[in-house]
């Protein structure tokens, strides 16, 4: 994947890094945005604290991710849901919370889970 973003978007800067420990400074972005890859982190708190560390102050999250009504369907198919983590869309919010967020929502369109959260 990483490759491929090299070749799709020559001279831009593609890192390869775990979503736990992000190689950059603290105060650094205005927004994070994840699509469907939240389901796949063994510690999403750690993901989120980390996204938290890069965001600067009052800036955003996105998290576009797949909710438990869909596990074993083609949006979330056997074999891979067996080794995902679905969560509630209240879950998703506590998760957030826990991790210093606000302004947490989420918006569920038909099992397709959007977290939108400010620092």
């Amino acid at each position: 994947m990483v490759q491929l973003a090299r070749e799709r978007a020559p001279g831009t800067e593609v890192v390869l890094a775990q979503a736990e420990r992000l190689p950059f400074a603290d105060d650094t972005f205005s927004a994070v945005a994840m699509s469907v890859v939240f389901f796949f982190f063994d510690d999403p708190l750690a993901v989120l604290r980390e996204c938290r560390r890069v965001l600067r102050r009052g800036e955003r999250l996105a998290i576009y991710t797949t909710a438990p009504e869909l596990r074993g369907t083609p949006a979330a198919p056997e074999p891979m849901a067996s080794h995902s983590h679905f969560y509630t869309d209240e879950e998703l919010c506590e998760l957030a919370r826990g991790a210093e967020f606000r302004s947490v929502t989420v918006e569920n369109n038909q099992g397709g889970q959007l977290l939108v959260a400010r620092t």
